[in-house]
């Protein structure tokens, strides 16, 4: 047989099975044949957390390179070297509190005024750009319907995807909605689409070079493992309900937030991988119902108003310990999933942060934000002076330039962050 590696795969070659398609990560196969330099997609994906953090458990006390991690960041620690945690930075004119979270993307001014009008976000303006390169031009989750963090050129809020089972469906499962449909179903039952690829998956791995082979078993692996969370997080669905001799109550409180956030997340790692999209936002609304996680005991939203009782920042710490483990998990895979030479991690762009710097009190100020990847000289923690710092604005300038576009300034951000490097 003709050597593979005198062979090219075409960029959008999919495993096809029995009524469905799974679409491919970038592999080597895939580069112009004989190219002397090839450039690599450039990603950007956006997290927003609507509670924010809690401060003193966030930051270090430090600024530098030789900081000391904070208690949150303990748990960050095996990836120290591949984020840079900020401090001290806001949007001009957005003190709005929880209004605060329309601007964030876009940082428009004044965003609880009765006549606020929103401006576009910076996915989408990436998305504008560079969105026809990919199947999606950018992809927008939430965990909960009723909240978006993307607004288009207009300042209209985009609707978001909120199950990690349709949005898997809707990027990794080709065919009729009969077809898709079904696939779920086999999905929820611990049937995988693997097993529908799995004889063009075994031929794929031996007409491929050693590098590729192990890049196709890693996301292979992935895409089962996410269908085993999916699995899991919906067993419910096929439990038979109670018979019990009461009136009708109220729908107990799923809480599983953190499940949702951590399946659409993946779901997210995925779609850049497979190069469905270069432009991604989340975000975590949390929930006003009591979550599931040990200890916790009352909402996110109760706890974030904790009014510094230390009981109810030990309970509120549970659930953001949750969230940041999620985002250093969300690290380690995105750096092991390796792209052509370099790894997921160094091509994305990848910011989680939050609109307030104070959910308790409803300051806009003093904004965590915690930048991943990039190709950045990480490993600092880079604080601003919080009564005069540049606008946050200035690190999406940053992001669109990660993304090679020819811009300098965004809304009202006039350059990049001084100090990202």
């Amino acid at each position: 047989m003709k050597p593979f590696s005198q062979r090219r795969l075409a960029r959008r070659t999919l495993l096809r099975g029995a009524g469905v398609a799974l679409a491919l990560p970038w592999l080597d196969a895939m580069q112009p044949a004989l190219a002397a330099e090839v450039k690599m997609p450039r990603r950007f994906l956006g997290v927003l957390n609507y509670f924010s953090f809690h401060a003193p458990l966030l930051f270090p006390d430090q600024a530098g390179f030789d900081y000391r991690p904070s208690p949150y960041l303990e748990l960050l620690k095996d990836w120290r070297n591949d984020f840079t945690i900020i401090s001290g930075l806001n949007h001009p004119d957005v003190r709005d509190g929880h209004a605060s979270d329309k601007s964030f993307f876009t940082g428009a001014p004044h965003p609880s005024s009765s006549s606020f009008r929103n401006t576009i976000s910076v996915d989408q303006f990436a998305a504008e750009a560079i969105g026809h390169q990919t199947r999606y031009p950018s992809l927008n989750f939430s965990t909960s319907a009723a909240y978006s963090c993307s607004y288009n050129r207009h300042g209209v809020a985009l609707p978001a995807d909120t199950s990690p089972s349709r949005a898997f469906a809707k990027l990794f499962i080709n065919g009729s909605k009969e077809e898709v449909e079904l696939e779920i179903a086999r999905v929820r039952e611990g049937q995988s689409i693997l097993d529908r690829v799995a004889g063009q998956a075994r031929r794929l791995r031996g007409e491929v070079g050693p590098v590729d082979r192990e890049k196709l078993d890693q996301y292979l692996t992935s895409v089962r493992e996410l269908e085993q969370r999916m699995q899991r997080s919906e067993d419910y669905v096929s439990k038979p309900k109670p018979k019990v001799e009461v009136d009708a109550i109220e729908d107990p409180n799923p809480g599983e937030d953190i499940v949702r956030f951590g399946q659409l997340l993946e779901v997210s790692r995925l779609a850049l991988q497979a190069d469905l999209t270069r432009v991604v936002t989340l975000y975590y609304v949390g929930s006003s119902k009591t979550p599931s996680q040990p200890g916790a005991s009352f909402a996110y939203h109760n706890l974030s108003h904790h009014g510094q009782d230390s009981q109810k920042i030990e309970k509120l710490s549970i659930l953001e310990r949750d969230l940041l483990a999620q985002w250093g998990q969300f690290i380690g895979n995105m750096k092991s999933s390796g792209d052509a030479g370099t790894n997921l991690l160094d091509e994305t762009f990848a910011v989680l942060g939050a609109a307030m710097g104070n959910a308790s009190s409803h300051s806009a100020t003093n904004l965590p934000l915690i930048v991943a990847g990039g190709n950045y000289r990480h490993g600092q923690h880079l604080a601003f002076d919080p009564d005069s710092p540049p606008p946050l604005c200035n690190l999406w300038v940053d992001a669109l330039q990660h993304l090679q576009l020819n811009v300098d300034q965004f809304s009202s951000g006039n350059s990049t962050l001084t100090g990202l490097v």
